[in-house]
């Protein structure tokens, strides 16, 4: 007699999509569910095998963050020139590091707080790009529109991220 026994269950939903000739996918976890990570590999295991993927996380050492992370090719950190920013990312460096993955950082509402700036220098991690701190950022992706497109000569910032990465991978 079997005390104990599996039964499926759905925790949420994957859907997919385009953009033009950008591919997409979204996990959406089913409110009350506790854990993320097995809808996040379910939503790894739809990638397209040969593909560029960019896999979104929240920030710092969370069990989706580290799902992500554990097969990745690269690391890409987030953060703000704040203490909260830089607590969560050297929570991150920690937790990943050991995972021996390149990683990198971009700076989000750069100002001239220097902080995490003289912390990636100390670890030895790449500031691979600095967004400014601007309003209109905000104002454009609340509209859904994207930063290049509103304001071209945010170009660069995307082209030498990417450049980053690809040196990074």
């Amino acid at each position: 007699m079997a005390a104990i026994r599996e039964e499926p269950h759905t925790i949420g939903e994957i859907s997919l999509g385009a953009a033009g000739d950008i591919a997409f996918g979204q996990g959406r976890l089913n409110i009350g569910e506790p854990l993320a990570p097995p809808l996040i590999r379910a939503l790894i295991h739809r990638r397209q095998k040969n593909a560029i993927t960019l896999l979104d996380a929240p920030p710092g050492a969370s069990c989706p963050a580290v799902t992500v992370a554990r097969d990745a090719d690269c690391l890409l950190l987030v953060t703000e020139p704040t203490p909260f920013g830089l607590h969560d990312l050297t929570l991150a460096i920690e937790t990943f590091r050991p995972l021996g993955h390149p990683m990198g950082v971009v700076l989000n509402r750069a100002d001239n707080d220097t902080r995490i700036q003289d912390f990636c220098a100390r670890e030895a991690i790449p500031l691979l790009a600095e967004i400014p701190d601007d309003r209109r950022v905000a104002e454009t992706y609340a509209r859904g529109n994207l930063l290049f497109e509103t304001f071209p000569e945010w170009r660069n910032y995307f082209t030498t991220l990417w450049t980053g990465i690809e040196a990074r991978r």
